[in-house]
């Protein structure tokens, strides 16, 4: 069935259309049913083109007799067919690049879709201010409750991408492979890149927060109008409890209400993962008879959390740490042990965001362009993504250097 995939996938664009057959290679790739790796790129060619078998042979004049010195080029050739799907081809390898299994980013954001390419104020209204006191009598109107305006400004995207290209020279040896590998490396390190501009944020070594034109810390003292940062060592339930009195203890800078949430995410680098999970596992219940005698009802226990965390951590914590090291971030880590020291509680996905201008996009140049005669370059795939991290409400993570 391998073998034949090219020969289907051209007769079923002939019969049903380009939409039709992009649409059925993509769901295909996405189910897993086709691997990128099945695919031969001089098959999809010599399937999909139009007298494939001798536009491919023309590429190569050493198959030709006759010892012809000037070759008229091929400017006419439709390669639309065999770019499209050899897109969604490379579209799925720089997917699979960034599936890369320690990346935790994503999961300490939330999108935000935005077509504001700079700077942009994320509008909101702040809590009403009213404590709803006074009783509505029978008849009366209702009181009108006042309300401010409240907004943050997330910063301007960065686009990050690069171009691939496949020669004439890796058609003719049908050098799939090597186009697949260089399309998940270029998957992974947009994947990388991505991900140490979300850390960067998380940790306070970035410090985009901007609260109605006043830019601060994300990360700061009472200095700042808020307290979230600590010095507890993760040991125990203790120092978590700690840490989750200076969380409780924010208000609403508006109402002085508190904010209503509770921590879900422990982030830190892997070396004090070990010591986290024993900490939110460890469990050691006594159970008493609660009919006894008072002095005798009581019980004990290692873990006493009253709530489910989950532990993100990867190594590229550690790195923006260290990479952070004395900037204005506040972050003082000169070595690998320091930066151990360092975790975060609180519900990041609230409290940070992902601006996306566009996600991952893989676009296709224009067939017969002026690269294929000067270069060689037979077909040219543009993958790209634009977005930025931003901080949305600083006072739902708390953060530890763990010096005390």
């Amino acid at each position: 069935m391998v073998m034949q995939i090219e020969r289907e996938l051209g007769k079923l664009w002939r019969e049903k259309g380009p939409a039709w057959t992009s649409h059925h290679v993509q769901e295909a790739l996405a189910k897993k049913e086709l691997n990128v790796n099945d695919f031969s790129i001089r098959r999809l060619a010599e399937n999909t083109i139009k007298d494939g078998y001798e536009w491919v042979a023309s590429l190569d004049p050493t198959r030709r007799g006759g010892g012809m010195v000037v070759q008229e080029a091929i400017h006419a050739v439709d390669t639309s067919a065999m770019a499209n799907i050899t897109g969604q081809l490379v579209f799925s390898a720089i997917q699979d690049g960034m599936q890369l299994d320690e990346l935790i980013g994503d999961t300490l954001v939330s999108d935000f879709p935005s077509n504001f390419q700079d700077d942009e104020k994320l509008p909101g209204i702040s809590a009403v201010s009213d404590d709803f006191e006074d009783n509505v009598v029978q008849g009366e109107p209702y009181p009108p409750l006042g309300l401010s305006e409240e907004w943050v400004i997330i910063p301007a995207a960065e686009k990050k991408g690069g171009i691939l290209g496949i020669t004439r020279e890796a058609l003719i040896a049908d050098r799939t492979g090597v186009l697949v590998e260089r399309a998940r490396s270029v998957g992974e390190a947009l994947a990388i890149r991505r991900e140490r501009s979300i850390l960067d944020v998380v940790i306070g070594a970035v410090n985009p927060y901007n609260r109605k034109g006043e830019a601060r810390l994300t990360y700061a003292n009472a200095g700042m109008g808020f307290d979230n940062e600590g010095q507890a060592e993760l040991i125990n339930y203790t120092d978590l409890q700690e840490m989750a009195e200076l969380f409780y203890a924010m208000r609403d800078p508006n109402t002085g209400e508190p904010l209503g949430h509770t921590p879900t995410t422990l982030v830190m680098g892997k070396g004090l993962e070990w010591t986290a999970r024993a900490v939110i596992r460890d469990t050691l219940v006594e159970l008493v008879d609660r009919a006894a005698a008072a002095g005798q009802v009581g019980s004990a226990g290692m873990n006493r959390i009253p709530w489910n965390l989950t532990i993100r951590s990867n190594e590229w914590v550690i790195e923006r740490i260290l990479a952070a090291n004395g900037g204005p971030g506040g972050i003082t880590a000169a070595d690998r042990a320091a930066a151990n020291d360092y975790w975060f509680l609180g519900k990041p996905t609230a409290a940070f965001v992902w601006k996306v201008i566009w996600p991952l996009t893989v676009t296709e140049a224009p067939n017969n362009s002026e690269v294929d005669f000067t270069q060689d370059v037979v077909m040219r795939f543009k993958a790209s993504h634009k977005g930025v991290a931003g901080v949305r409400e600083p006072r739902l993570m708390i953060r530890s250097d763990g010096t005390a």
